[in-house]
């Protein structure tokens, strides 16, 4: 049985079919637990929701496959009152790269890395989705998240769903931070994008050795990656600070 920590508590709140929030970015540091989070997600939304159809998605389908969807195996080992058994409950096709369960629900599985061949992601097609859910969005153009975001919309009047999507990441200097970051800190963010930081003491199921381990990276790193600092690299002797430089 999965007991939530107070963080991830708060972000399926945010997700849940009660609230304004359409898109939400978890994270900000390593160890919060984000992937363990959005295949949770993911499947408590196929498993009360029948007949509805997730996506899950990262750069590369490769890498969901070695990361990711090792940790929805791991999450379907832990949630309800048994676990959710392969080939009974659920079944993953390795060609299709769809996850279909019991009920009708399914999880797509897809490559959001942007080739000059499908500059506009034609390749997501006529592909209608419930919600979605794209690990480390860092890697990922905003206009691949965009695209996604544009598919939502299966089920969601039988059901009285409003769209929802969850995004994770490390702090980057990319469309997130200008996006995401910089309006939260400002309070611009509109309502339906929420910014909802998770760092590595948020985690109670963490080893106190994986924070040691962190707090031994060098300076940019450790900011980065331990305490979730978004201006990870405006060192003290940086000749432009990078708000300095956006500015510009």
């Amino acid at each position: 049985m999965i007991e939530l920590f107070p963080r991830q508590q708060e972000a399926i709140k945010l997700l849940s079919r009660y609230s304004d929030v359409e898109q939400l970015l978890y994270g900000g540091a390593a160890g919060g637990a984000k992937s363990f989070l959005g295949c949770y997600w993911q499947i408590s939304r196929r498993l009360k929701y029948p007949g509805t159809r997730g996506l899950i998605g990262r750069a590369k389908l490769d890498t969901l496959k070695k990361t990711t969807l090792n940790t929805f195996f791991e999450v379907c080992k832990l949630i309800g009152e048994r676990p959710l058994r392969a080939g009974i409950e659920y079944e993953y096709n390795q060609q299709s790269n769809i996850i279909k369960f019991y009920n009708g629900s399914e999880i797509v599985l897809k490559d959001l890395f942007y080739y000059p061949s499908d500059p506009d992601f034609d390749s997501l097609g006529s592909l209608e989705i419930t919600d979605y859910f794209i690990d480390e969005a860092s890697q990922v153009t905003q206009k691949a998240v965009n695209v996604v975001s544009s598919r939502v919309r299966y089920k969601l009047r039988e059901f009285d769903l409003k769209p929802k999507g969850l995004l994770t990441c490390n702090p980057s200097k990319g469309w997130l931070y200008s996006e995401f970051y910089d309006r939260h800190m400002k309070g611009k963010l509109p309502n339906d994008l929420v910014f909802l930081p998770a760092l590595p003491h948020d985690n109670p199921h963490l080893p106190e050795s994986y924070y040691q381990t962190l707090s031994r990276l060098p300076e940019n790193l450790r900011k980065r990656l331990r305490d979730g600092d978004w201006n990870y690299d405006d060192s003290k002797d940086a000749l432009f600070k990078f708000d300095d430089c956006a500015r510009m």
